[in-house]
């Protein structure tokens, strides 16, 4: 009730200040009508937008995204007495981006939305503008003490709720990672890297020759159709066009079932989606979430391997990767989201652990479905976690938002050591060489730091530089990371706020790191 305040207080100032410019505008005896009124037409239009949201989320996001695409449109028509200029821009929108999606081939088509997730965007965005005006309409001719109202002054508060988040959404757009997620996948014997970024799109690369190999997904069909036309815009700009494409992959992971190896994909979209790596093709798109999915993991179950994922909603959800059914979840009376999720094997027993936005761990035990453990509280919420094995024994590390990083003996729930890196930590991996295993974190600032978790201390740090050079070519900022291969073909892939996909060479950079230490 208490989010219900602010728009009906900013709908009241609104409806007033119109009253003010032109009374012939909105005809009212007296204060209580006029509230009567911004009441009526905020309270009806926030339950219409959160009913809407819970009925798309609860059918297949095929359904969901032919509904919001069609009624955005319809109830922009419905503003004109006949098809109206929206309606037949609408029709040749839609007509273009199937056009489109049929022309560039069903390999990169997300199947579980029938119109990319720009086109949804301006289909949301559209309802968001229409569902304010119709219920301002209907609260002028429902509230007594109304004598006359015209419409645009119900077009002003839909516009303030549509622009409002169109200003938002451009703000997150042009300050969001270019990539968000990253890991390793064994493709036709090797190993490569796998990468999602920005809109959907999930790329799989070589980085020993420094190529991307393919990319799966679906990226801004209506940037595509601004592309089929003459631009004066110069080619160095119009890849940051390519931001203001709606979505962002936050998660993927490598699924080895016993037939294959598939590649999971997930992020801002509520689907989660299943690649074959090796060809690119779409294998399933997994409907469920109601919100963002910021965390994925395979967990071991007998002899196949499941999915969980987490994110925004509340829950953990457990997949079948090769048919796409949901078979269980846990978790859902835990209302801070998800932001992270990894196994671990304690005492003999499997248990998934995730990171919430409340700064707690919290073990499960996926097979009972039941909280075994907590672990501490970390301000600024846990982004990272990786279990790492330390003189035989499993452990547990989590990075979080307060620029802390904590190692963690998870069948005790005790701390066995931590650093603070001052600034927020969202990558965090393994890095073995020689053996020997170091903790590697990175977030928001300058390099990546290197641990030591069986003397829980500090080993240096790895690609370093000045501030302003961080600042100017966004080298810094990374979002994830992970090892890829071993040896002397080892690197440390980094992905974030770069427009590429960095990558350091493990075994230079650590004789380097340790030659560093000798001579000080």
């Amino acid at each position: 009730m208490g989010r219900l305040v602010l728009p009906v207080v900013v709908t009241l100032l609104a409806l007033s200040a119109v009253r003010w410019a032109d009374p012939d505008a909105l005809r009212v005896d007296g204060f209580w009508p006029l509230a009567a009124v911004a009441l009526v037409t905020s309270v009806g239009a926030a339950a219409t937008l959160r009913l809407l949201r819970l009925v798309l989320t609860h059918v297949p996001p095929w359904i969901s995204g032919l509904l919001a695409t069609v009624v955005a449109f319809a109830l922009l028509t419905s503003l004109t007495d006949g098809p109206g200029l929206a309606a037949v821009i609408g029709g040749i929108v839609m007509a273009l981006v199937l056009l489109v999606s049929l022309l560039r081939g069903g390999g990169r088509a997300l199947r579980a939305e029938p119109f990319p997730p720009d086109v949804l965007g301006v289909a949301r965005l559209a309802a968001r503008f229409a569902v304010p005006l119709l219920w301002y309409l209907a609260a002028v001719e429902l509230v007594p003490g109304v004598q006359s109202a015209q419409r645009w002054p119900g077009a002003l508060l839909g516009g303030l709720v549509a622009g409002g988040t169109l200003v938002m959404g451009t703000a997150l757009a042009w300050t969001r990672p270019w990539h968000a997620s990253v890991t390793s996948v064994p493709v036709d014997g090797g190993l490569q890297v796998a990468y999602g970024g920005i809109g959907h799109l999930v790329g799989v690369g070589d980085p020993r020759a420094g190529r991307q190999l393919r990319v799966m997904g679906s990226a801004g069909v209506l940037v595509e159709l601004a592309g089929l036309l003459p631009s004066p815009i110069p080619d160095r700009i119009l890849p940051y066009l390519d931001r203001l494409t709606p979505g962002l992959v936050r998660a993927v992971c490598v699924v080895e079932t016993p037939q294959r190896v598939l590649l999971a994909s997930a992020g801002y979209g509520e689907a989660v989606h299943l690649w074959d790596p090796a060809t690119g093709a779409a294998v399933h798109a997994l409907a469920g979430h109601r919100g963002s999915v910021n965390a994925l993991c395979p967990v071991p179950a007998g002899d196949t391997v499941l999915l969980a994922s987490g994110g925004d909603d509340r829950g953990i959800r457990f997949w079948e990767p090769e048919t796409g059914r949901q078979l269980r979840a846990v978790g859902r009376e835990v209302r801070p989201s998800v932001r992270a999720l990894c196994t671990l094997s304690v005492g003999g027993q499997l248990l998934l652990a995730a990171g919430y936005a409340d700064g707690v761990v919290r073990l499960w035990d996926p097979v009972r479905l039941r909280l075994v453990g907590q672990l501490g509280v970390q301000r600024g919420g846990v982004n990272a976690l990786c279990a790492v094995t330390v003189d035989g024994a499993v452990r547990l590390a989590s990075a979080a938002g307060d620029g802390t990083v904590v190692l963690w003996d998870p069948a005790t729930g005790e701390s066995l050591g931590s650093y603070d890196d001052g600034a927020p930590r969202y990558a965090l991996c393994a890095v073995e060489m020689d053996g020997e295993v170091l903790l590697a974190a990175a977030g928001d600032g300058v390099g990546v730091t290197l641990w030591d978790p069986a003397r829980t201390a500090r080993r240096g740090s790895l690609g370093t530089g000045s501030v302003i050079g961080m600042l100017l070519d966004s080298t810094g900022w990374i979002r994830s990371m992970c090892q890829l291969g071993t040896g002397d073909d080892a690197f440390l892939m980094l992905a974030g706020y770069d427009r590429a996909v960095q990558q350091i060479r493990l075994r230079p950079a650590l004789r380097s790191l340790a030659e560093t230490e000798k001579n000080s």
